[in-house]
């Protein structure tokens, strides 16, 4: 906590002098995808963060779906244009929005990364949760539910997205160290969206019809799982734990088809990540150029308390 007011004491200090006042700073906010209740939680950060500063103009705009890297390139290179002073950049592909990235710093454009990482360093600052540590927090809380011996599987979503790669690889690295008696069967990619990963989880339910525990790397993934346990007749009899959270995830975890959901902190990547773009704007950016922020896991028993609460609803 300590760390954290001190962070946001020298992003104040750092957007206080360097640029003039009298010109809005033109800040170009593009996320992954616009059908994710994740976003909405973002976008009341970044709300928060250019209602304090007070002469930041905002655009937002990202592709429909976190798989769609083609719309989110062409997206980037309409707002690499003179007039830009920041570009806050969730990417799809940890590899192809790199040129676009050069081509912004280029320009002159400051560009802070958050949420998923970037290959290179080609940026000012990197927002985001731990995600490595996250994936492993959801394995730690998988097997102690599982205790003995059992057959495991993991859904992924789409291929070179960094964040949700990183819980993926904590997750099975953690039942590697731990839990040797818990036997990974399954690590398959669902898609883009709530509908692609729910064809890819029925799939696997019927390959795998006694599989004993399940994770589920983000939101469309968790929804998608949910979704064809359901129809599966398997919700409540497979221990699942799942990423993010909307009000169907929260739905099955009330009712105990989910053990457990690792929940990010996107608003307050959504709020830091503004204001390292204006300190960057400024040539004053934030020293820390990875700025981490928490996940804490959302179970049955806490999910009522009012610090998780506010996680949880947008």
């Amino acid at each position: 906590m300590k760390k954290c007011l001190l962070l946001l004491a020298c992003i104040a200090f750092a957007t206080s002098s360097g640029f003039p006042q009298s010109k809005p700073i033109n800040v170009v906010f593009i996320p992954k995808s616009s059908d994710q209740d994740y976003w909405t939680f973002m976008r009341q950060g970044v709300d928060k963060a250019v209602r304090e500063e007070g002469n930041v103009k905002l655009t937002w705009r990202g592709p429909t779906h976190n798989n769609d890297t083609d719309s989110q390139i062409k997206i980037a290179q309409l707002y690499i244009v003179p007039g830009v002073d920041a570009i806050v950049l969730s990417p799809t592909d940890k590899v192809r929005l790199v040129e676009s990235v050069q081509r912004a710093q280029a320009l002159g454009i400051k560009v802070i990364v958050v949420d998923s990482a970037l290959d290179g360093n080609n940026y000012q600052n990197f927002v985001t949760t731990d995600n490595y540590a996250a994936g492993k927090l959801a394995a730690q809380h998988l097997s102690a539910l599982l205790k003995a011996q059992r057959k495991v599987l993991i859904l992924r979503t789409v291929a070179e997205s960094a964040s949700t790669e990183d819980r993926a690889k904590g997750f099975v690295d953690y039942l590697k160290e731990n839990a040797h008696k818990i036997n990974l069967i399954a690590d398959e990619y669902g898609g883009g969206s709530r509908g692609d990963n729910y064809r890819k989880a029925m799939e696997l339910l019927r390959k795998y019809p006694a599989i004993d525990g399940i994770f589920a790397v983000n939101e469309s993934a968790s929804e998608g799982m949910l979704s064809a346990l359901r129809d599966a007749g398997l919700a409540a009899k497979t221990k699942f734990i799942g990423f993010d959270s909307t009000a169907f995830l929260l739905d099955g975890l009330v009712k105990h088809e989910i053990n457990g959901l690792v929940v990010q902190d996107p608003r307050q990547m959504g709020y830091l990540a503004v204001k390292a773009a204006v300190a960057a704007v400024k040539n004053t950016p934030v020293k820390d150029r990875t700025i981490f922020t928490n996940a804490v896991m959302v179970s049955p028993e806490n999910y009522r308390e009012p610090e998780i609460r506010a996680l949880l609803v947008p």
